[in-house]
């Protein structure tokens, strides 16, 4: 897979902020200090704890906005600062030494789900174990199955690493599978981020630890039992909830009695939570990434299958293809599925006028008829599979033209190989923006 450079993510991150990132130095004595993003900490002299792991003279500390991050100085520390601020703590608002105790409990052989409400600290505490566990020797795996804010892979992708270093946030692990889901929210996606769990955790069966850090979606039914499920597909040694509001208490309460060990981890007092635009940006700003390194490729429509979708999965009639389109004065594309026809066209004006006539034609051919739009797909997100059906990319749709036979995407990933596309639920811009959110027009 395409590398990623954090680094140059961070940047991103603090160019959008306005942000110098000029730095200065800074004698820390021994106590607790908080640090915001964005914000870059380098050790001078001494050493503090943060994030399951000791800082010493060299290493770095990287904090992207939105998140805060404490620090413990033992003895006097000299960093170089950058970003920030960076001020000192009050014991009563942190909760570092109970998620060390926690850490050091959990970073042991077996599977850890983390769960909780959106801003209750289920990334920050993952990294922590993550830490804990490659400070201890062990092996780790952690599968992000956070489709809207993924740090590990990309949005709307569940996405599965295996670090070899302590890191300072998940952004620095480099994707070593994906499942692509396509869309920057659970629901109505529940079964594929399960799935793609699934299937990750088989890839990650050979690892002492496997962590799987998930969304913040906790607070209506349709969520509990949605996280139900993906708990008893894991099958975890340790269920994490984060204490936050108390709207995971009844989740941590579904699996109370069972063999899985529940951990309440407390939220931090002053836990700060990313507004809705800012949650936005970090996703804007990991397609703007992986687009940096797109070019435009073709696949023969002959190669490759839309996954889930009727069209370009039946038999082209060439005769009633004709006919119907003498009878709409316009190109229409006709594919026989059995016991539904699917009528292709290439704009919006002439699908509009499809969808009108399609009670008639469905009376016509006896058949149920769908309708697919092929202008309504240009900048849909798209994930790519393989023959082997592993889900090996992720890229935006720049159309597909019927009459070439081809279908163009701007990705980095390489396409041969690839036998089917998952057409998601967001439309990205050449920018990384977000423009919408739906249902591709693709029967």
């Amino acid at each position: 897979m395409p590398t990623r450079d954090p680094r140059r993510r961070a940047l991103l991150i603090a160019a959008r902020l306005g942000c110098a990132m000029l730095a200065v130095k800074r004698e820390l004595g021994a106590g607790l200090y908080r640090v915001e993003g964005p914000a870059r900490l380098r050790v001078d002299s001494g050493s503090f704890y943060a994030l399951g792991r000791l800082y010493e003279k060299g290493a770095e500390l990287v904090v992207p906005r939105g998140l805060v991050v404490c620090l413990k100085v033992e003895e006097t520390c000299v960093v170089e600062v950058a970003g920030g601020p960076l001020t000192e703590a009050k014991p009563e608002e942190e909760v570092i030494d109970r998620w060390r105790e926690l850490a050091e409990s959990l970073a042991e052989r077996g599977r850890v789900v983390v769960v909780g409400e959106t801003d209750s600290g289920k990334t920050t505490f993952s990294t922590f174990v993550l830490n804990t566990a490659l400070s201890k020797g062990l092996s780790v795996a952690i599968i992000d199955a956070d489709v809207g804010q993924n740090d590990v892979g990309w949005p709307g992708t569940v996405a599965l690493a295996y670090p070899s270093k302590p890191v300072s946030w998940l952004g620095e692990l480099e994707p070593s599978a994906i499942y692509f889901v396509g869309s920057n929210t659970p629901m109505g996606c529940e079964d594929a981020v399960i799935l793609g769990v699934s299937k990750l955790l088989h890839k990650a069966s050979g690892k002492d630890l496997v962590l799987v850090n998930t969304d913040g979606w906790v607070a209506d039914r349709k969520a509990l039992l949605y996280k139900a499920r993906l708990i008893e597909c894991v099958e975890p040694d340790a269920l994490v909830v984060m204490e936050g509001t108390g709207a995971s208490e009844a989740l941590a309460r579904v699996f109370e009695g069972t063999r899985i060990r529940v951990v309440r981890a407390p939220t931090p007092p002053a836990a700060k939570g990313k507004e809705r635009e800012l949650r936005k940006m970090r996703r804007e700003l990991s397609y703007l990434d992986l687009l940096s390194k797109a070019t435009v490729k073709a696949v023969k429509l002959k190669d490759v299958r839309l996954w889930g979708a009727y069209t370009f999965n039946g038999r082209h009639d060439p005769k009633l293809s004709a006919a119907i389109s003498a009878i709409m004065g316009f190109d229409v594309y006709v594919e026989d599925c059995g016991s539904v026809m699917v009528l292709v066209a290439s704009d919006e004006q002439a699908c509009r006028r499809l969808q009108e006539a399609k009670e008639q034609l469905a009376k016509l051919l006896n058949k149920e008829v769908y309708v697919s739009c092929l202008s309504g797909v240009k900048g849909a997100l798209v994930g790519l599979v393989n023959g082997q059906l592993e889900h090996v990319g992720v890229g935006v749709l720049e159309g597909i033209d019927v009459r070439e036979g081809v279908i163009k995407l701007r990705t980095p990933f390489e396409v041969e190989g690839v036998r089917a596309l998952i057409i998601g639920r967001l439309k990205i811009s050449e920018e990384g923006v977000e423009r919408e959110r739906g249902a591709p027009p693709i029967a």
